[in-house]
């Protein structure tokens, strides 16, 4: 026997159901705005991975090339640049190469090496390191 309530009504009427498909649909599109800030861990390892792709990709252009290659970090830690494409990290993100205040840039030589680095990139109060070794040339996240 089905279960009814006092006014023998049972089930939902169409205006709740259509109230609760509004609420589900402004919660999925809000997400893509909250996600970053409720995961900023998860998007510190994503900047980091795209830089250490970036890394990866100059080195290995220099290799075939020949000539050497240059990642600079923008000036304020707000990107890095490689060859003429840049890439605007995302707000919040700071890039910094830690150790030599001068220097800004990761040059790779034609045999694979490089000038090597330790670069930090903050995001609230998280912090990852890549590091590019000097005589491998080669980029690697430190956790």
């Amino acid at each position: 026997m089905p279960v009814t309530s006092a006014t023998g009504n049972r089930g939902l009427t169409l205006l709740e159901l259509l109230v609760v498909l509004a609420i589900m649909v402004l919660l999925a599109g809000a997400w893509p705005f909250a996600a970053p800030r409720l995961f900023p861990t998860q998007q510190l390892r994503n900047e980091s991975q795209k830089l250490i792709a970036a890394l990866r990709g100059a080195r290995m252009t220099a290799r075939l090339s020949g000539a050497p290659q240059t990642i600079d970090l923008i000036q304020g830690g707000n990107g890095y640049q490689a060859k003429s494409e840049s890439h605007q990290l995302p707000t919040g993100v700071i890039a910094r190469i830690r150790g030599d205040a001068g220097s800004q840039s990761v040059l790779f030589f034609s045999d694979g090496s490089s000038t090597g680095a330790a670069i930090d990139l903050q995001f609230s109060n998280r912090t990852m390191r890549i590091e590019v070794g000097k005589i491998t040339g080669r980029a690697e996240l430190v956790e």
